[in-house]
């Protein structure tokens, strides 16, 4: 008898073993289920351009007149306003004149969620700036004109010096808020 019971035990113990590994094997067959994740960014190909606006002073230097220039496209739209600014830095190709001192240089550009574009330049935008109120109003508008017409979500563009907020660019134009568009001060 104690045989039999002994090999009811060894039974009893294999089917207890036996059914917990089932039900084991069955929760470590369950996926786990990971939040999806993000799609990968939209590679472009390296020849894609885009046309963009860009705005220079008129020979007379008494109004901005637009020059279309072609950008690379870009997955962001910072990264597409940035390419504008460096070409309003390097000047207009036609009989235009340069809005943007020479020696000035972009340090950030990035838009915050009400669509204010923070424009940041070195020093030299300020200090090789030839002034004159109406050489103010060009350089100032030939940036905000140039980023507001090529992108929808800039509705502003605030100007920075080495990160910080400037009274004034040349003396003449408050530069303390973000500045709206004046399309109406381009010659045509």
């Amino acid at each position: 008898m104690r045989s039999r019971r002994r090999w009811l035990l060894i039974f009893f113990a294999l089917l207890v073993v036996g059914v917990a590994g089932f039900f084991l094997g069955q929760e470590m067959g369950k996926k786990v289920s990971l939040p999806p994740s993000p799609p990968p960014p939209i590679a472009l190909p390296p020849e894609a351009k885009r046309a963009v606006k860009l705005f220079f002073a008129t020979v007379q230097a008494d109004s901005l007149k637009e020059e279309v220039r072609e950008i690379p496209k870009a997955a962001s739209v910072v990264e597409e306003a940035r390419e504008v600014i460096a070409e309003l830095i390097k000047g207009p190709a036609q009989d235009l004149l340069p809005t943007i001192p020479v020696g000035a240089e972009l340090k950030q550009l990035f838009i915050d969620p009400r669509g204010v574009a923070y424009v940041d330049f070195n020093r030299e935008l300020q200090d090789r700036h030839p002034g004159g109120s109406a050489g103010e109003l060009l350089t100032i508008y030939s940036i905000v004109d140039s980023l507001t017409t090529n992108f929808s979500e800039i509705k502003r563009v605030q100007i920075l010096v080495e990160g910080a907020e400037i009274p004034t660019l040349a003396g003449h134009i408050d530069t303390r808020r973000p500045l709206s568009p004046r399309l109406s001060f381009e010659g045509r």
